[in-house]
């Protein structure tokens, strides 16, 4: 690893936040420590003259024939990539399976999930769920480079539920890590404090989070929820809950040291999405000292989960967590660092 070594990351969206570019810019910050020189590519790279253009067709697309857009989204921002970012390099990471190219520079793919398996916003028939699988399976298998994902469970469900068997390409699994040197020891007070961390989106399932929170706030009022995120969902939910008396704080969009920080204030940490890969949210909060609250079915590591649910019913959640103990799970925090995300990805391409 020389110091004159180059690495380009390709990103397909816009450089703001998400699981993603988290990624992203963790394995960048961690490339430079190596003395790695770092070029990140995102849709903000582009002249400006072009980069709203991949969201344009996915629009377009998506009018016309749901859900393609996505599809054909990473196909013109790879040919935009490429006509502007085809440089050499010592090393490639692209961060998605619809941008990456073949070439002779080492290159590895990250599959942190796949759109077929993240329509949990939009009405999609079997026909044309399977077309978009059909077209996801092509583009793996045509990819020479290792091509990974974000946890075993989620390389599994994959091979084994989602894409049926039809994959001849083999998924290697490289577990995310974080920076860890922010996380101080919980020294939170109460011990109904909840919290949740994410995107206030479909996919997490946040108006059940806070019909849970009706509940156990009318077991025990001791109980109080701290929501921290924004998205398309977010007024609907503060509707919600000033509709339903219920007193939640909703912080919005804040910047990741101040997560770290919003979290040790907390004692419990409740994940309500219907489908994850990994969960940077869960992790970080078992780094901050939480017990953690979530559907056993995530294809996330087993060790993210302390309170894990089999259904998504609004009883069944209050009773588990209304009669479950506090000391949490055992969890190798070790396994989940920057540095061994990043040396097995140079590992894995080369």
């Amino acid at each position: 690893m020389l110091s004159n070594n180059t690495a380009f990351i390709y990103y397909g969206g816009f450089a703001r936040f998400g699981g993603v570019i988290s990624h992203a810019r963790a394995v960048e910050g961690a490339l430079h420590k190596m003395g790695w020189n770092v070029v990140l590519i995102s849709l903000d790279s582009l002249p400006i003259w072009c980069r709203y253009i991949p969201h344009a067709i996915e629009k377009i697309v998506n009018f016309i024939n749901r859900p393609l857009g996505f599809y054909y989204k990473g196909l013109i921002t790879k040919f935009l990539y490429r006509a502007f970012f085809d440089k050499s390099a010592q090393l490639r990471i692209y961060e998605d399976i619809y941008l990456s190219w073949n070439s002779s520079i080492p290159s590895i793919t990250v599959m942190h999930a796949i759109w077929s398996d993240n329509l949990q916003a939009f009405s999609v028939n079997n026909l044309q769920l399977e077309t978009l699988i059909s077209k996801e399976i092509s583009a793996i298998n045509t990819i020479s480079h290792p091509v990974v994902t974000v946890s075993y469970p989620y390389a599994v469900y994959l091979k084994n539920e989602h894409f049926a068997g039809q994959l001849k390409k083999n998924i290697d699994v490289i577990e995310l890590g974080v920076n860890q040197f922010e996380f101080k020891k919980n020294t939170a007070s109460n011990p109904y404090s909840i919290v949740y961390t994410g995107s206030l989106e479909a996919r997490k399932n946040v108006f059940f989070l806070l019909a849970v929170f009706k509940k156990l706030k009318k077991a025990n009022p001791s109980y109080t929820l701290t929501i921290i995120g924004d998205g398309p969902d977010r007024s609907e939910l503060q509707k919600f809950a000033f509709n339903n008396s219920l007193d939640v704080k909703f912080l919005g969009a804040i910047s990741h040291s101040e997560v770290i920080m919003e979290l040790a204030n907390h004692r419990l940490y409740m994940h309500t999405s219907t489908k994850e890969s990994f969960s940077y949210s869960l992790l970080e909060a078992k780094l901050a000292g939480l017990k953690t609250i979530a559907c056993d079915k995530l294809q996330v590591p087993s060790d993210f989960i302390d309170i894990g649910i089999g259904s998504f019913d609004a009883d069944d959640w209050c009773r588990m967590i209304l009669n479950s103990n506090y000391s949490n799970n055992a969890f190798d925090k070790n396994k989940y660092t920057v540095e061994k995300m990043t040396i097995s990805t140079i590992k894995y391409a080369q």
